[in-house]
């Protein structure tokens, strides 16, 4: 009981204390806008799935909407319950939901997007490799796990059942040598706390970067938001991104 409480209660303050670091942390430490706008739209059109992380909705990815729109994307927003089950259920859950996408519109390329948790499964989601997938970018990913994951799943391992997959004690959810089964990019935030940017690691990702700004905010900021488009449309991170 004590620890629902305590859950409640971190996740209440955050939700108060949000929009304020937002504020602050998205305007600070920012690189230039890339300077190749014209390149940065689809001919035609092509939809993105985007997934959100833990203790999240789809509403918090809202802010991709419009960049994503602008671009010539049409965007898909996916839900799931991130606590009630595990990684890997999770991901078999968001394949099934790609195939039936796919299915659909099968003429359409289907990309895919997802932030922290979101991302780790958008990697399960798509690999082996389910045709007519196009490309997929991670955004914060705790591939190798999370220590915030390790220091908790002791005490929150009865309400979230993906935290000890989540963990970086064992290698995390997408140990060294994972190869994704689409091409992959991956976006870590300098200032990220939850997930520092060694263990966003993706031994298969055919590009990686990182960016300014924190793990939940990062692609709340524009460069964020080209540099997602542009692998996009290219498959790969522009030229002048920050690598490791």
């Amino acid at each position: 009981m004590k620890t629902g409480f305590w859950l409640s209660a971190i996740i209440g303050r955050w939700n108060w204390l949000a929009p304020l670091l937002a504020v602050s942390l998205i305007g600070c430490n920012s690189l230039p806008d890339l300077t190749e706008e014209t390149e940065l739209k689809v001919a035609q059109q092509e939809n993105v799935v985007v997934v959100h992380g833990l203790f999240r909705t789809q509403r918090a990815m809202r802010p991709l909407r419009t960049p994503l729109s602008n671009a010539g994307f049409h965007v898909i927003e996916y839900r799931y319950p991130s606590t009630r089950k595990s990684v890997d259920e999770l991901g078999r859950e968001l394949r099934q939901f790609l195939i039936d996408q796919i299915a659909l519109e099968p003429q359409v390329p289907l990309h895919v997007v997802g932030h922290s948790l979101g991302a780790v499964i958008a990697v399960k989601a798509t690999t082996p490799t389910i045709p007519g997938i196009g490309r997929v970018v991670q955004i914060s990913p705790p591939n190798l796990g999370s220590p915030w994951a390790g220091s908790l799943e002791g005490m929150l391992g009865s309400w979230i059942a993906s935290i000890e997959e989540l963990s970086n004690r064992e290698g995390g959810p997408l140990p060294l040598g994972t190869v994704p089964g689409s091409t992959t990019g991956v976006i870590a935030a300098n200032s990220d706390t939850l997930v520092p940017q060694e263990l966003t690691h993706l031994d298969g990702a055919v590009d990686q970067i990182h960016l300014p700004g924190s793990h939940t905010f990062v692609f709340w900021r524009s460069r964020t938001q080209q540099e997602i488009i542009h692998f996009l449309i290219h498959g790969r991170f522009s030229d002048d991104a920050p690598r490791p």
